[in-house]
């Protein structure tokens, strides 16, 4: 499978391994695909897919193989290219006779043979072409004979309309005329033919029939190709039908042809077509298996003449005996003037397709510049022919069976329907194609199927489950992700029916009980319960009639993977491993749908709805793109959920967790339409807030403060405002160029703001560092370090330090270091570095220490802590909503009722105060600390509670 990922399918592999279909199959017979498990047991599977239709015999069908064996045996050419090919001519003769008779046409049929569906859909698509083109050059020359007959002499009469759309001045000269004539006839016979397709068709993944195509996914990378498609719904098909003549005017082109008449020259609109062919598929199967109407049957045919161009029968998946016909065409009355085959005609062995053309739409010359390598060869037109005769012989016997099996289908999966109303939409088939259509989930009680449907993936996930628990193939419509499409072989058994509608009936009891753990059990390799237990009627969010003031979003991720069950209760059956399989498998796709907002309300009443727009990645998967630097999807996905929250109204977006530290605390976010903020500035307000409630049972002005990252925007700010209150602190940085110079003007930053706040503005003090410095600085005879500030030599911080080592050597301040060891001796220590992984050892901390580990990744680890009970951890606060509000249970990790985490909280508050700018973006500062705390209890946001658990 890794070679298969890295040099055929990469994106495919990661997509094939998210739904369980990562199979490798190694031997097929019959109705079923092989493939070996991990004990290396053969595992049968009932393939009811064949091949997207291509094994309407089975795999390897015995009924062909040992006239295969034969043709090898006799060493029949393959490459015999420019040469009467027999074989070809033989089965062209047998198709032309069976076309004829299904059709009820008299005429003959031209066949141009290929090697596949696609490659025949481009080869009928140049040769409506090539017709049209033949018409235009006759058309060309005709123009060109009745313009040259214009001469100096010649009475022209134009009318008005005439000379605008020439350009003509009123007294033009014959002879501006002829040019101007020829000019503009040249360009509308230059003008791009159209191609007429239906909704959901789907013609091919080559340039001109992937434009013909109706999925997005398959055709809009082509557009700048600018390949003229006009797709047609039901209504707007109807709409032209009912036009007459009028939709052969908007759809076909006209030009100026020059007539003779009373001895003046007068011009006529002369019409010709532009339109090169409507496409048609008498089953849509990758669209979404939609057999065409009688009414849509009724108005192509009515389209076809009203604008005079050919219908090219797409009977790629269809014909060929699918739904029991040659071609499916003929069975619902298309009158077309191309049938194109693929797929099952090469009886599951050969790839061959053909293209039948009517007689009388042929055009000769196009056999010569039409070839294909291995198109016409004769083992392919043998065992074809092999095919259709097996197909018709016994007076259709194989062909009245499928549409026996098709009835049966038909019957079983509708009265799966009346069971299952509000989780089956429809059911749509004919003969043995067969599409279950679901409701979406987007509104199911569960979180996940709910991502499952923005996703677009319900199909795929209901394949994989069918796949891996019942050992059932089946696969979504490309472009229809709800459909699941079932093309089964002409032999399957009655009891292989049975038992894939019940399977299916269980899905659909899971979707019922929004219970998406029970489907994605068997993909991940675990056995089902019988029956799906049922998880309706949660209560999630907050049902709030009126609109809030505000809105507010949170960007947030997965703290790891085993909170998928409080985010899913039907995952609770997972174990860790598996839930953490489950997460990085999914990560194909990260498309998520936002949680319910949650209503939270000031003090003053005024309320914002705030909502969390996930990323499934958990902290994991984001610490192991972070060490290898592989960012981008990460941060398109955080792009891509401020611009849903532009477009919900939002006023502001929060950034939590690592997805501040993937956008470089916000700064990489593209979006300036809405607010950014981190959080951080309340985070490390709250950690301050919790930090003091930890030691307000202690004299802090006897104690000694560390704080680790110093040098950091978080660990200065952490310093400033908490350094001033302790006995003494240690400043520790990194052994990294430039560090000490970092930590040292931090140290002078803080001596300047107690000279500020206690000295100049006359502050109250309460001991500490600040006591001590301002005692130091009284006793200065000559205001020495003041006097060198005023003589710009040094900032006043630095002065004050150059004053302090001079006069109080023996006496520590703010110490500066390199080295985690002189955290040693440290009563409380602020963790604010920012590392990869725990580096911090619980042996270098002294005893009953308190310790702030506020970074993320956290510096100390949990499990060196548990040999240390006597330390106190904090990780930061917990912030308690006015009123009690609280977020939807899925989502609350840690928290309680009411209860917030501070970078959450500032989101709020920000909307609160209708603040548009950005706030803790990039650094932040002491100020914006201060400020924002102001804030929360301005709105009565308080501390709740201390964080002591890791929420990484």
């Amino acid at each position: 499978m890794e070679n298969y990922a890295r040099f055929c399918k990469p994106l495919l592999t990661r997509a094939l391994v998210s739904i369980g279909l990562d199979k490798t199959y190694h031997r097929a017979s019959g109705n079923f695909l092989y493939y070996k498990d991990e004990q290396d047991q053969e595992i049968p599977v009932l393939d009811l897919l064949g091949g997207y239709g291509a094994t309407l015999l089975g795999h390897n069908s015995l009924l062909i193989r040992e006239r295969i064996k034969h043709y090898l045996d006799e060493e029949i050419p393959v490459h015999n290219q420019f040469s009467i090919r027999k074989p070809a001519a033989v089965l062209a003769e047998r198709l032309n006779e069976l076309l004829k008779e299904e059709t009820a046409t008299s005429g003959d049929f031209v066949f141009c043979f290929t090697s596949t569906g696609a490659e025949s859909m481009e080869v009928a698509l140049k040769s409506v072409e090539f017709t049209r083109n033949a018409e235009l050059v006759a058309l060309e020359q005709e123009v060109a004979q009745a313009t040259a007959k214009i001469n100096g002499e010649s009475v022209i009469a134009l009318t008005d309309e005439q000379c605008q759309q020439l350009q003509l001045e009123e007294k033009a000269s014959a002879q501006d005329i002829q040019r101007a004539l020829t000019a503009f006839n040249q360009s509308r016979l230059d003008s791009k033919p159209t191609f007429l397709a239906l909704e959901h068709a789907f013609h091919g993944k080559m340039i001109v029939t992937a434009n013909c195509t109706h999925g997005t996914m398959y055709r809009d990378y082509l557009k700048r190709l600018k390949i003229n498609t006009y797709f047609l719904s039901t209504e707007k098909l109807s709409e032209f039908v009912e036009m007459g003549e009028k939709a052969n005017d908007i759809l076909n082109g006209w030009l100026w042809l020059p007539q003779e008449e009373n001895d003046r020259i007068i011009l006529t609109k002369k019409k010709f077509r532009t339109v090169a062919a409507l496409l048609i598929e008498p089953v849509q199967g990758e669209g979404g298996v939609y057999p065409l109407s009688a009414e849509q049957v009724s108005g192509v045919n009515q389209l076809k003449q009203i604008i005079r161009c050919p219908i090219i029968a797409d009977e790629v998946q269809a014909g060929s005996g699918r739904c029991g016909f040659l071609v499916a065409s003929s069975d619902v009355g298309i009158h077309a003037d191309y049938y194109v085959l693929s797929k099952a005609l090469g009886g599951g062995y050969a790839k061959i397709g053909v293209v039948a053309i009517r007689q009388e739409s042929f055009t000769p010359g196009f056999d010569l510049i039409q070839s294909s390598t291995f198109g016409e060869d004769d083992f392919s037109c043998r065992v074809a022919l092999d095919y259709i005769n097996l197909l018709h012989a016994d007076q259709r016997q194989l062909l009245k069976q499928v549409t026996q099996l098709g009835e049966e289908f038909k019957v079983r999966l509708h009265a799966l329907k009346e069971d299952y109303p509000d989780i089956i939409r429809d059911v749509r088939g004919k003969g043995l194609i067969w599409g279950v259509e679901f409701h979406d989930v987007d509104d199911s009680d569960s979180y996940i199927l709910q991502n499952i449907a923005v996703q677009g993936s319900l199909g795929y996930i209901i394949s994989g489950y069918l796949l891996c628990g019942s050992h059932i193939r089946v696969a979504p419509s490309g472009s229809a992700a709800n459909v699941i499409r079932m093309e089964p072989s002409v032999f399957l058994e009655l009891r292989d029916i049975v038992r894939f509608v019940d399977e299916l009936a269980k899905v659909c009891l899971a979707i019922r009980h929004a219970n998406a753990g029970f489907i994605v059990a068997p993909i991940l390799g675990k056995l089902n319960q019988s029956t799906p237990a049922d998880y309706r009627s949660r209560e999630v969010g907050q049902q709030n009639g009126s609109a809030a003031n505000y809105k507010a979003a949170f960007i947030n991720h997965l703290i790891s993977a085993d909170w998928l069950r409080e985010v899913d209760p039907s995952f609770s059956i997972f174990s860790d491993e598996e839930l953490e399989s489950f997460v990085e498998s999914t990560s194909f796709n990260l498309a998520t749908k936002p949680f319910k907002p949650a209503r939270i309300s000031s003090v003053n009443g005024q309320s914002v709805d705030f909502t969390l727009y996930p990323i499934p990645v958990t902290s994991k998967m984001i610490k192991a793109a972070l060490a290898q630097n592989d960012l981008a999807r990460l941060r398109h996905e955080i792009d891509v959920r401020i611009a849903q929250a532009v477009e919900s109204g939002n006023t502001v977006v929060g950034l939590g967790m690592f997805t501040s530290i993937i956008t470089n605390n916000g700064k990489s976010v593209k979006n300036n339409q809405i607010g950014i903020t981190t959080g951080n500035a309340l985070t490390v307000g709250i950690g301050i807030e919790a930090l003091q409630r930890s030691t307000s049972h202690r004299d802090i002005t006897q104690m000694r403060l560390a704080v680790i990252g110093g040098a950091g925007n978080i660990g200065r700010v952490y310093a400033e405002i908490l350094g001033p209150q302790y006995q003494e602190m240690v400043l520790i940085g990194s052994n990294n160029q430039g560090s000490v110079r970092k930590l040292n003007e931090v140290k002078y930053h803080i001596y300047q703001y107690i000279y500020e706040q206690f000295i100049v503005n006359k502050q109250p003090l309460m001991g500490g560092l600040a006591q001590r410095i301002v005692d130091c600085l009284a006793l200065m005879p000559d205001d020495d370090f003041i006097s060198q500030f005023n003589e710009g030599k040094t900032s006043i911080g630095e002065a004050i330090d150059h004053y302090l080592v001079q006069h109080y050597p023996d006496q520590v301040f703010i110490h500066i270091s390199q080295s985690i060891s002189d955290i040693e001796h440290s009563d409380v220590i602020v963790c604010a570095a920012n590392a990869s992984e725990a580096f911090i050892s619980v042996d270098q901390i002294k005893r009953d220490a308190i310790v702030c580990d506020i970074s993320v990744p956290h510096n100390l680890s949990d499990d060196d802590l548990r040999n240390r009970p006597d330390i106190k951890i904090l990780r930061g606060g917990i912030v308690q909503t006015p009123h009690h509000d609280s977020l939807d249970p899925r989502v609350r990790a840690y928290l309680g009722e009411g209860q917030l985490y501070a970078c959450m909280t500032e989101t709020i508050l920000l909307a609160l105060e209708q603040h548009k700018d950005n706030f803790s973006y990039g650094n932040i500062s002491t100020h914006q600390v201060l400020d924002i705390m102001a804030i929360a209890r301005k709105h009565h946001f308080t501390l709740s509670d201390i964080k002591e658990n890791s929420s990484l």
